[in-house]
């Protein structure tokens, strides 16, 4: 509905843990212990396989990652001896599952693609459909709708070759969810209705539950609201009988958003008001999220527009912490929606900016089509009819192609084909039954003939093909070889710009008693940079961190500069607090005019001006604080903790003291403390290298920088380095 909760991950995934993997464990640390011990004494392979991979799936269930990587280990180790390509596979998705449920998206994809190449050499290739289910949802959660739906129909086509049931249940659950995010509703019912047809056959009552509620929300975007409440509480009933609490404030949210549909708005707000204290109480913050949404769509409808701003700010600011740019881009039509009627023409306009662009971004048409109608209304409030009608033609663009006639006739082709599909299906079983005995003996014949000619085909194919991509790999890695040169230089001569502008040292002789400057760029060019300015007695100092890294980082990094230098040089500022505001909002009027991809690009900054007479320090920042070491006792300097580019109505503060002779002060950005590795390939954290400054007052900064770079080194070990690395300390 509004939210289009991804819920059915978290059931998918503790179905296929609990129930096909492990279907008797029960006291999951009691049963790690004795298969611990069973292993031990395991002789063959393939069961000592077999109880490793329960053994791995129970520790991942119970969230204990680090100990699954042991027996993950092993499994890889032991398909690997005998060549078990099947094996590999499985070993390498739940590798990828490990990654996946700690959030590291990219991790996880690398770990399934390889073992989907596995799954494909493999004789039984049984877990390539369940990596592309996978997949399928990783890439669903990032918003990439065309790569969900590739391997949603992926494995489908796998799940039907190897008759897997399960997984052709999954998918045209990931193929209906994922046709309705792109406004395809006729075919989301259509795999719904599929769906929930073995799901029946099944007799599961929790995947039944969820396809009655998927099948409801398709029905409410078609405004078909009996038929939306008729599935919604078919839905609510199964998951009040299972206790199944997630389940349960889902339902009362989509029932909430149906009565909203319909007009009942005081129907709705109590669906949805419950729905909130129930995810409160989970700890689940997309649907906290989407719940205020909801509540602020129930207050706007009864006009209480100072409650509904609030609930739709909640919204906006959990969305965007999590990453939900799907979610964030109905936040933002939903406050556009309140300032236009309470006339802050300017703000309706920056939110519907943002939509459109996420939108655009996503591939979500749904989405499109409230933006456009809301820039519609906002158009014609100002009086700007030509704009108005310009926005209006998008939408009906876009309404059109989601809601036409041809969709409507398959949508009522699906209903009806759902019900005679149900009903004829025992009679077409055994019809078929006695079919394929029948074509089972003049198939055997035809068989032998066929594969014989078969055989000399592919043999006279295959070299005609080998000779062909040998000639072609001849010609390809040429042309690579002249495109990888090039490539090459134009990043070189990129570095020596970036370097050109880059101040030759920090501090000059005098200014203070002693520094050191860290930085490592995790490519050729850096997204982080350090920029100083003297005037008088005042010494400026900023270490940025811009979003990104390699060239895309740099050229973000040439811009922050150059803002930096505009606003001490040319507009004159002098005060911290003055400098972030003004490149805050020139960062923002900058990337809204040239680049598609402004709501996820910005900057974390830490800037201080620092009188050499008085050693007094003023400080701000965007999202990087600051650290002082003074008599052995470091303090955090806190900062606003919020990027820089990200919210056009964000004030920055600044702070002041007075520093005392020999206080360390130390800036850095987040590349060191997010550096992974040591035990378990786990980030390095901003605790650790808090917990190393209170260690270094006796050190000279030539000594801590040398510490902090033998610490860095020993922790990173063989892992790359995961992102540009810039600290700075100086000693008054």
């Amino acid at each position: 509905m509004n939210n289009r909760p991804l819920r059915f991950i978290v059931i998918f995934l503790s179905f296929i843990l609990c129930f096909c993997l492990l279907p008797k464990a029960r006291g999951q640390n009691r049963f790690s212990d004795s298969l611990s011990k069973k292993i031990l004494s395991d002789r063959e392979d393939t069961i000592k396989f077999r109880d490793l991979q329960r053994l791995a799936m129970n520790y991942l269930i119970l969230g204990k990652f680090n100990d699954a990587s042991g027996p993950i280990r092993e499994l890889l180790d032991l398909s690997e001896r005998i060549n078990n390509k099947n094996w590999m596979s499985e070993a390498y998705r739940l590798k990828g599952y490990t990654w996946f449920a700690k959030g590291d998206y990219d991790a996880a994809i690398g770990e399934y693609l390889t073992g989907l190449k596995l799954a494909k050499e493999s004789k039984e290739q049984k877990s390539g459909p369940w990596i592309c289910i996978d997949l399928y949802m990783i890439y669903k959660d990032q918003g990439n709708l065309p790569e969900a739906l590739r391997y949603s129909s992926e494995g489908l086509k796998w799940a039907e070759f190897i008759q897997d049931v399960e997984a052709i249940a999954e998918c045209y659950n990931g193929l209906g969810l994922t046709a309705e995010a792109m406004g395809n509703l006729p075919d989301a019912l259509k795999y719904q209705l599929k769906c929930l047809k073995i799901r029946e056959a099944q007799k599961q009552k929790r995947s039944i539950a969820d396809c009655n509620n998927n099948i409801g929300n398709v029905y409410w975007r078609m405004g078909k609201y009996p038929e939306a409440l008729k599935y919604q509480f078919l839905a609510l009933k199964t998951r009040e009988e299972m206790d199944d609490k997630i389940g349960i404030a889902d339902s009362y949210n989509n029932i909430g958003n149906i009565y909203f549909n319909e007009g009942n708005f005081q129907e709705a707000m109590k669906s949805h008001l419950y729905t909130l204290d129930l995810q409160q109480a989970l700890g689940r913050n997309r649907s906290i999220a989407d719940a205020y949404n909801n509540l602020g769509l129930d207050y706007e409808s009864l006009k209480n527009y100072e409650e509904a701003l609030n609930c739709h700010f909640s919204a906006k600011v959990i969305r965007r912490q999590i990453g939900d740019l799907e979610g964030l881009a109905g936040s933002c039509i939903n406050l556009s929606s309140i300032y236009i009627k309470i006339h802050k023409f300017k703000e309706a306009e920056n939110n519907l900016d943002s939509a459109e662009k996420i939108s655009l971004k996503i591939g979500d048409k749904n989405w499109l089509v409230d933006t456009y109608l809301s820039f519609t209304q906002l158009d014609s409030a100002t009086g700007n009819f030509r704009k108005a009608f310009s926005h209006y033609k998008r939408y009906s663009l876009y309404h059109d192609s989601i809601y036409n006639e041809d969709n409507s006739k398959k949508t009522v082709a699906a209903e009806m084909n759902y019900e005679f599909e149900k009903k004829q299906a025992v009679s077409r079983a055994e019809q078929e039954r006695i079919t394929a005995i029948a074509a089972s003996e003049s198939k055997k014949q035809k068989i032998i003939l066929y594969s014989v000619c078969l055989l000399l085909l592919i043999i006279l194919a295959f070299v005609l093909f080998a000779y062909r991509n040998y000639r072609l790999k001849l010609k390809a890695n040429n042309t690579l070889e002249v495109q990888k040169k090039s490539i090459e230089d134009s990043i070189r001569y990129a570095q020596r710009i970036q370097e050109a502008i880059l101040p030759p040292a920090l501090f000059e002789k005098g200014e203070v008693h002693d520094h050191f400057l860290i930085f490592q760029p995790k490519e050729v060019v850096s997204g982080d940079f350090y920029w100083r300015y003297r005037e008088g007695d005042y010494v400026f100092i900023a270490i940025v961190d811009c979003t990104g890294h390699g060239v895309p980082g740099a050229m973000m990094s040439m811009l922050g500069y150059d803002l930096l230098e505009n606003a001490v040089k040319d507009k004159g500022l002098r005060e911290p607090s003055s400098i972030l505001n003004l490149i805050n909002k020139k960062v923002i009027e900058k990337l809204d005019a040239y680049n598609s991809e402004s709501a996820i690009e910005g900057m974390d900054l830490s800037l201080c001006r620092f009188n050499l007479v008085t050693r007094e320090l003023v400080y701000a920042g965007a999202k990087n604080d600051l650290f002082l070491l003074s008599e052995n006792e470091l303090s955090v300097l806190k900062v606003t903790k919020c990027s820089l580019g990200y919210a056009l109505e964000m004030e920055y503060t600044q702070e002041s003291r007075i520093l005392k002779p020999k206080d360390m002060l130390y800036l850095m950005t987040d590349g060191f403390a997010y550096q992974k590795g040591g035990p378990g390939g786990s980030k390095f954290t901003l605790k650790k290298v808090k917990s190393i400054f209170q260690t270094l007052s006796a050190l000279s900064c030539s000594e801590q920088k040398q510490r902090l770079l033998d610490e860095l080194e020993q922790w990173k070990g063989v892992i790359p380095q995961k992102d540009d690395i810039l600290l700075v300390g100086f000693i008054i």
